[in-house]
């Protein structure tokens, strides 16, 4: 009788797994493969030359995350939704020690300590963990729940669902800030308007945060103005110009105290708009972007092949970039300009598809969770690849899937992770969901995309 039993739980177990496995999309997974595979040959190219085994650790985050995302998927998107509050506090929780750590300008023995004049781990011996890439997780899970409770209209009557939106965005953006990691809290703000318009938010509070954020803009230009004129000022004041002037007078310019921007960051606004001014022989804070301009252009239409690559071998691309923020540079000198079209191809079927999986979502929580990680995916991809190209100032945001680091490669399975557990407990038509008034995504050529109550 026990046999019978154990067969009978066997059978049943793998049953409901090939019902899953046949109800998985099998189009991101592909993209997850084909795009490891590029970012771990690029990374053994970059490193290759100095003996660097970094492209094994990469494949043991990889083969970690693939268990990861397996699990997530697994389980029904909407309990997601049940445990948002909780995954919520604990993605803040893991934040604040950080930032407490990163105000007071102290470490905490050997867990928090300062790289580079930021503290953004927990060192768990030679493992380092990075929280703010799975705040941002429970974070949109969060935001889509919060939202998902009840249609929003005009400004006036949604401003405490607003507000409720904008404060869950806010508390692990400040904390991301004081690190400081602006980069990764750039995430949030396209995210945060992206589900506000799919959940109904009338079109006029898109137009007013246009215009806030442009003044926000501009008094940024004028303090990236008056910070130039500094840096020139003092160049020019020196019998021997310096090599790098802008490193000279670090720390010692604040023309809008308010603002909270490093001279770093500043610094590389300004390599992005006036490279010149900032680092006159091109040997300072304009490095990197130079010689992912100059790796980027050397590959050509078909690029120089595997492993043929000069910029990271010889050093131009530093050891700390080359496998991670510029890693788009390595591939395009290697794979030319026919490799990268393929990759950024890549990148729009994966954001497709995730697109698509959020229009099919039978309720608005699965629908806001997969666009809220479609727009992560998105600004990842364009920011660093335009920033490889300069297009775009540096961030120090990563390529999914390909840049070096667990923290990372382990946050992007779980966003996708989450994506096909939408995709896979979403009831296919003629299945009965359970919902008696499910609510789907409409589209309208005028408004975009919202998220509107039908009732059947």
């Amino acid at each position: 009788m026990l046999i019978s039993d154990i067969s009978s739980a066997c059978l049943s177990g793998l049953g409901k797994a090939w019902d899953f496995l046949c109800r998985a999309d099998k189009l991101i997974p592909l993209i997850i493969l084909a795009t490891s595979i590029v970012g771990v040959a690029g990374i053994y190219s970059s490193g290759s030359s100095r003996g660097s085994e970094e492209w094994l650790s990469q494949i043991a985050f990889l083969v970690a995350g693939a268990v990861v995302y397996i699990v997530v998927a697994a389980i029904p998107y909407k309990l997601y939704s049940d445990w948002s509050g909780w995954l919520y506090i604990l993605g803040i929780a893991l934040l604040v020690p950080i930032a407490i750590c990163a105000v007071a300008n102290r470490d905490l023995g050997g867990l928090i300590h300062s790289v580079n004049g930021s503290r953004r781990w927990y060192f768990l011996g030679t493992l380092g963990i990075q929280p703010s890439e799975f705040a941002k997780i429970a974070t949109v899970v969060m935001l889509a729940r919060l939202l998902s409770l009840r249609p929003l209209g005009s400004f006036l009557s949604s401003w405490r669902t607003v507000a409720r939106a904008i404060g869950v965005v806010a508390l692990p953006c400040a904390l991301i800030v004081v690190q400081p990691d602006l980069g990764s809290s750039l995430v949030y703000i396209p995210m945060l308007l992206t589900m506000l318009f799919l959940a109904g938010l009338a079109t006029k509070f898109f137009w007013v945060i246009g215009i806030v954020g442009t003044l926000l803009v501009s008094i940024v230009a004028v303090d990236i103005y008056f910070y130039r004129e500094r840096i020139i000022s003092y160049y020019v004041s020196q019998d021997e110009r310096p090599s790098d002037p802008a490193r000279d007078i670090r720390g010692q310019y604040q023309a809008v105290s308010w603002l909270p921007l490093k001279d770093y960051q500043r610094d590389r606004l300004l390599s992005f708009v006036d490279p010149e001014a900032i680092d006159p022989k091109g040997i300072g804070s304009s490095w990197n972007v130079r010689q992912a301009l100059i790796s980027v252009g050397k590959g050509g239409l078909d690029g120089a092949g595997f492993n043929k690559g000069t910029q990271a071998k010889l050093g131009y691309l530093p050891k700390l970039a080359a496998h991670n923020d510029f890693l788009f540079s390595v591939v395009a000198e290697e794979y030319g300009f026919v490799g990268c079209a393929g990759l950024v191809l890549l990148y729009l079927l994966m954001l497709f598809r995730a697109l698509q999986i959020s229009f099919r979502a039978r309720d608005s929580f699965g629908a806001l969770l997969a666009a809220g990680i479609a727009m992560i995916v998105m600004v990842h991809v364009l920011i660093n690849i335009g920033m490889n190209i300069g297009l775009m100032p540096v961030t120090g945001l990563s390529l999914p899937f390909m840049s070096y680091g667990g923290s990372f490669v382990l946050s992007c399975f779980i966003l996708l992770g989450l994506l096909q557990s939408v995709h896979c407990h979403t009831p296919r038509p003629g299945e009965r969901s359970g919902v008696p008034a499910p609510e789907v995504m409409n589209s309208s050529l005028t408004s975009g995309y919202r998220l509107e109550k039908q009732t059947r």
